[in-house]
């Protein structure tokens, strides 16, 4: 008996319902890991389908991106601007990590999607009215790009053996000028092996932003001074 033919379009489909399956994909996959073919599959319907409800496959992960913002719920009303920054970006550590890829793409693309300009636009203005003048979206996007940046660390494949971090300990613990500066490493790079793995990067990344964030009110502080001096 012949195979049925794949029907040209689903009853019941719509854009929501590609971009709910496109999402499944990436927290199975990453965002990088499955096909056009692959969400056609999922749908059971054509490629004309996802074409005429969201678009080609850049389109269709820009969507992916906006549902995962929206789901998240980020807060948008906080009126200072490292708590704008962190309540923004605090979330996104774990939520991102369950979509591989994700804050990748964004550091590739930047936020492009529609749930991200109300998030973007509350925090420079928030950096704006604190005082950081004309390095307010600089100074903003470091915050934000490091983040993401840790993020998307998180999603690669660790290496194994002597390529990996179990090699670095154990190049560490026979070294013969090893001494307590590098045992911190050691311990260090421990905290990011075996089952504890992810969450220790989560926190890792959790740190790194909290160290930013005091660099930049230093850097604000600076500003803030030079700008008294000067009047």
């Amino acid at each position: 008996m012949s195979k049925a033919p794949r029907r040209a379009y689903r009853t019941g489909l719509s854009r929501d319902v590609i971009v709910d399956a496109a999402v499944a994909l990436t927290a199975e996959r990453g965002i990088d890991g499955w096909s056009m073919r692959d969400l056609t599959g999922r749908l059971d319907t054509s490629l004309s389908v996802i074409y005429h409800h969201v678009g080609d496959r850049g389109r269709v992960c820009a969507a992916v991106v906006d549902k995962i913002y929206a789901d998240m719920a980020l807060p948008i009303e906080e009126t200072d601007w490292r708590g704008q920054i962190s309540g923004v970006l605090s979330p996104m550590i774990d939520h991102l990590a369950r979509y591989p890829g994700v804050a990748a793409w964004l550091l590739r693309n930047g936020p492009q999607t529609e749930g991200l300009v109300p998030v973007m636009e509350a925090g420079v203005t928030r950096m704006i009215e604190a005082g950081w003048g004309d390095e307010a979206a600089e100074a903003y996007s470091v915050a934000f790009n490091t983040c993401l940046g840790l993020i998307a660390l998180g999603d690669q494949p660790a290496g194994s053996g002597e390529s990996g971090l179990t090699g670095l300990q154990r190049t560490i613990e026979t070294h013969p000028q090893a001494g307590p500066g590098a045992e911190r490493m050691r311990e260090l790079a421990a905290r990011f092996t075996g089952d504890a793995a992810a969450a220790a990067r989560r926190e890792y990344c959790r740190y790194a932003l909290d160290r930013v964030l005091d660099g930049l009110e230093a850097r604000l502080h600076a500003l803030k001074t030079a700008g008294s001096a000067q009047r």
